[in-house]
């Protein structure tokens, strides 16, 4: 994997993966269209450029070594324990959950747990490797509350206010935009 920007869409986007639910394990429940997104594993597109998005980022990995040492010691009530990377391919850079992952040495190991849509050669329970460096994201959740997932915010910004309302609710998200 490389943490460098590839050619291709990256003027358009980076494509998420709103896997969130299968990261946590969840089921579907409703229809509306933010949700069917997540619980359907579809892409939604970002503008590489976009502030909320940059700052989803550098807000998780601020947070990223307080994540892991959590992972490492998880209180009772904690699971779910995920990380997002970004992986390059031809035709843009795609965000990928990984859950379950294991931290090995300097790097990290664990399995794709949405579809890849544009990285060739990857499907659900691909074990990959990765670093730090690709790491954009992190989730768990704690009594049924998701901590993290701070990429999705930028989605959630764009959606109707119904449709936010209903994917916060539904995967117990509590933050202000």
């Amino acid at each position: 994997m490389s943490s460098s920007q590839p050619s291709g869409r990256t003027s358009r986007g980076f494509a998420l993966i709103l896997g969130a639910a299968r990261a946590a394990g969840l089921t579907a429940r409703t229809r509306s269209s933010l949700l069917r997104k997540a619980e359907f594993d579809e892409l939604v597109f970002v503008a590489l450029n976009d502030p909320v998005m940059a700052a989803a980022i550098g807000k998780a990995r601020q947070t990223l070594a307080r994540f892991l040492e959590l992972a490492k010691h998880p209180e009772p009530a904690m699971d779910g324990f995920a990380v997002k990377i970004t992986i390059a391919s031809s035709e843009g850079a795609e965000f990928i959950w990984i859950h379950p992952f294991a931290h090995v040495g300097e790097r990290f190991i664990g399995q794709i747990n949405n579809t890849p849509r544009w990285v060739t050669g990857l499907a659900i329970g691909s074990t990959v490797a990765f670093d730090r460096t690709e790491i954009v994201d992190w989730m768990y959740i704690e009594a049924g509350v998701i901590n993290g997932n701070f990429t999705a915010r930028p989605i959630l910004r764009a959606a109707r206010p119904p449709d936010r309302e209903a994917f916060k609710r539904r995967f117990g998200l509590d933050f202000d935009f």
